[in-house]
């Protein structure tokens, strides 16, 4: 912690466990007033706003989200400017995944995928613009990348938030926006096989105080980039698939 992102209010979407947790707490270690979302799990949102306290956020609130309800976020979005003032920075990371092949998932699983991973990020990012200061932070997904059998719906979600982000930051400037890309991570998605999910919430909170060399609009494969390249080293390192 080196100070910079101190009594930042910080909004995190999803974060009542799994990346979104994660998240939430990483920001709480660097003294952020922090916003922790959930959608039905109750008890684990008030659960990641006590350790928050704990961590030394001097600030937290718990508030319902359903991104896929217009409602439900500019109620949201309303309650934490009404009692924070500003949105320092927005991490959408909520998101759902069904894992079948196309011709065996219904259209109302096709749909909660979309609405939520897609339209969700892009609904909830312009209701925050007005009160947003510094950054938008998305978690997309290494399935956007390359073919996955079963997770076709899924990764086109994912997907469309890499096209989002790009378009955002060139709207948004001085305003950053980047995506960032996990790798499998240990949570409910994945029956929590793979890596942990501090890695992400590190990841994140690194693109929020300004750590990585990476220009507005830009990716951060999780694990990928070190710290305090030079911009050009950084960029080249980075060249790849994300692009």
């Amino acid at each position: 912690m080196n100070g910079q992102l101190r009594n930042k209010v910080v909004l995190v979407t999803g974060s009542s466990q799994g990346i979104g947790r994660a998240t939430a707490l990483r920001f709480a270690e660097e003294g952020c007033r922090v916003v922790i979302t959930y959608h039905r799990d109750d008890r684990g949102a008030e659960e990641a706003s006590e350790r928050c306290l704990r961590l030394g956020a001097p600030r937290t609130m718990v508030l319902q989200l359903d991104v896929t309800d217009d409602y439900s976020i500019a109620r949201a979005v309303g309650t934490a400017v009404d009692e924070l003032g500003a949105i320092d920075v927005l991490v959408n990371n909520a998101g759902v995944l069904v894992r079948k092949r196309l011709e065996e998932q219904s259209p109302e699983e096709i749909e909660v995928q979309v609405r939520t991973n897609l339209e969700g990020t892009i609904k909830m990012t312009r209701a925050c613009l007005p009160h947003l200061r510094e950054a938008v932070i998305n978690v997309t997904s290494l399935t956007a990348l390359r073919g996955y059998p079963s997770l076709g719906t899924y990764a086109a979600s994912k997907a469309g938030i890499i096209a989002f982000t790009r378009t955002l930051a060139d709207e948004i400037g001085p305003r950053r926006a980047y995506n960032v890309f996990p790798n499998a991570t240990a949570t409910r998605m994945t029956n929590f096989h793979g890596d942990p999910p501090e890695e992400v919430a590190e990841a994140i909170v690194r693109l929020a105080r300004g750590d990585y060399a990476v220009p507005n609009g830009g990716d951060v494969k999780v694990g990928d980039l070190p710290i305090a390249k030079g911009y050009g080293e950084a960029l080249a390192a980075h060249a790849g698939p994300a692009r």
